[in-house]
Parts: structure tokens; C-alpha cells; sequence
């Protein structure tokens, strides 16, 4: 009548919790050392190599890295998702913190990698992509369309004068035609772009823009860019093509405008890197502090 009433199972509860103590299993049912590696060292893992993925293969196979992300995530759900009952308590808030983890680290990864691969881009453009000479800053789009560096040809330069800022909340989307020996020449395909570096009207001083020598450009890939971006170049170029009533081509190609391209692609690579390596050393701080936190809640559930 008394095991009805729970008195033999609180007995047999306590004979849980003390059996679990001398196997050296915590109060949550778990091994500390198995929530170790499930909430703070395979998530910090999975972080450094997702961003190494999308950082130096996304170009080669962009597939590899999505499909590591989406296994990440396969894992974090099938594997850490607790019971409803761990050991001899009911499942509790801090038993998600594992699978939790692994989101946290997953997401973290794609959004910064994003970022660095954006700029990764440029050494991409001039170490995979074709080179082009003497190009006509009228020429057809298509003809170019593979191009990760344009050298332009004799006599074409940047007119500065005619460029035109759009204004987006807190920043200034400039854009500024490439023009050849006769300015008056139709349609103007390509048009220098860059962020925060011209007034309203002229003042164009994006990348190498003051240099006279500089013939070179770095096309922008809309797709890489996003639409939001892509549409506010191309209300500057329409401004600009109205204050100074010239004619844009249908399909304008944005570039960065560069005197050496290829020493800038150089450059990227190495900054992209030192960023792959700040984000691993932060994870690495952050699954010393995820170590840290699982072992103090072990101690206090092992006390209550």
C-alpha cells in the first residue's frame, strides 16, 4: 500500500542517485566527460571546420561545406537531444545546453564565414579567373562574363567628375563610369562601386580612383553581392546617369576599381586567413568557457 503512495519508489530513487554516483555518472545521467565532448568540444570543432570549408573550398566545391553544416545540424538534433527522463530526474533546461551549443557554434560559423568568403572574393577573382587586355569600356558584358581582372585599354579612364552617391541610411553607395578616349561614347557598361567613399555629386575616391596610371578593374559578382546591394549601385548609377545624361547599358558591370589587381587579390588571401585563424582562436576561448559552464552546472545538480 505504501509503494503506492511513493514511499519504496523515493527509496528506490535515492538508490539510483547514489549507485550513479559510484559509477561516476552525475546527477543528469550523463557522463561529465561525454557532455564535454558533446557541448563544447565537437561544436567547437564543427566551427573551425565549417569555417575552414567555406573559407579555401567554397570556390572548388561549394556543396562540401553546406553538406558539413547540414550533418553538423543532423547530429546536434539526433544525437544531444535529451530524454524526457535523465537518470532520476526529469529532463531540465540545462540538459539542452549541448544541443544548443551545436546551433550556436553552426550558426556562428555560416554568418562570419559568409562574410570572410565576400572577401576572399578578389583573390578568388584573380586566381581562377581569366584576365582580359585592351577591353573597351563599351564593349558587350557577355564578351567578359568569365573575367576576373579587365585591363582596359589605352586612354580609358575613371571620370570621377560624373560619379553620383546614393544615400541608404548610414551609408553612401558610390558609383562612377568608366569612360574611354571620347567620353561621349554609348552605352557606358562599367562603373567603379564602392561604400562611403564620394559625396551626393563627384568626389569619387574609392580603391585606386585618385591614381591617374590605374586601367584596371575587379568585376563584382551581383550574386555574391545580394539584391539589396545590387539595387542600390544601380540607383546610383541611374543618378549619376541623369545629372550628367549619359547612357547606361542594360546589364552595367560593377568593378573595383585597382591599379594592380593581383596584389590585391595577395592581400585578401592573407586577411581572409588572419580572420579564419581570429574566429578558430575566439571558438577556442569559447569552448574553454562552455567546459567550464557544463562542469559548474554538473556540481550544482549533483547538490541538489
Amino acid at each position: 500500500m505504501l509503494q503506492r503512495f511513493g514511499i519504496k519508489t523515493a527509496e528506490r530513487d535515492a538508490s539510483v542517485a547514489d549507485t550513479a554516483k559510484v559509477a561516476g555518472v552525475d546527477a543528469t545521467g550523463v557522463p561529465l566527460s561525454v557532455q564535454l565532448w558533446l557541448g563544447a568540444r565537437l561544436p567547437f570543432a564543427a566551427f573551425v571546420v565549417i569555417v575552414g570549408l567555406f573559407t579555401y573550398m567554397y570556390h572548388i566545391s561549394p556543396i562540401i561545406p553546406w553538406l558539413i553544416v547540414f550533418f553538423s545540424l543532423d547530429f546536434a538534433i539526433i544525437v544531444c537531444w535529451p530524454p524526457k527522463q535523465i537518470g532520476a530526474k526529469r529532463r531540465g533546461f540545462w540538459d539542452w545546453g549541448p544541443m544548443y551549443s551545436w546551433f550556436i557554434a553552426v550558426g556562428c560559423a555560416v554568418c562570419f564565414v559568409l562574410l570572410n568568403y565576400g572577401i576572399l572574393e578578389s583573390w578568388i577573382n584573380t586566381a581562377f579567373l581569366r584576365e582580359y587586355k585592351d577591353v573597351s569600356p563599351t564593349a558587350d558584358p557577355l564578351a567578359v562574363s568569365d573575367a576576373g581582372i579587365l585591363q582596359f585599354a589605352k586612354g580609358t579612364k575613371l571620370d570621377t567628375s560624373a560619379s553620383a552617391g546614393f544615400k541608404f541610411w548610414f551609408y553612401n553607395y558610390c558609383a562612377a563610369p568608366v569612360v574611354g578616349e571620347n567620353p561621349q561614347d554609348a552605352p557606358i557598361t562599367f562603373w567603379a562601386v564602392g561604400v562611403g567613399c564620394c559625396s551626393s555629386r563627384g568626389e569619387f575616391t574609392c580603391d585606386s580612383a585618385m591614381d591617374k596610371s590605374a586601367v584596371s578593374g575587379m568585376p563584382l559578382r551581383p550574386h555574391n553581392l545580394g539584391p539589396e546591394i545590387v539595387g542600390h549601385y544601380n540607383n546610383a548609377i541611374r543618378m549619376a546617369a541623369a545629372a550628367n545624361d549619359l547612357e547606361v547599358a542594360k546589364e552595367p558591370v560593377f568593378v573595383l576599381w585597382h591599379k594592380d589587381p593581383k596584389a590585391v587579390g595577395k592581400w585578401t588571401w592573407w586577411l581572409s586567413t588572419m580572420i579564419f585563424i581570429s574566429l578558430t582562436l575566439v571558438a577556442l576561448c569559447a569552448c574553454c568557457a562552455c567546459q567550464s559552464g557544463l562542469m559548474h552546472i554538473s556540481v550544482m545538480q549533483q547538490a541538489t
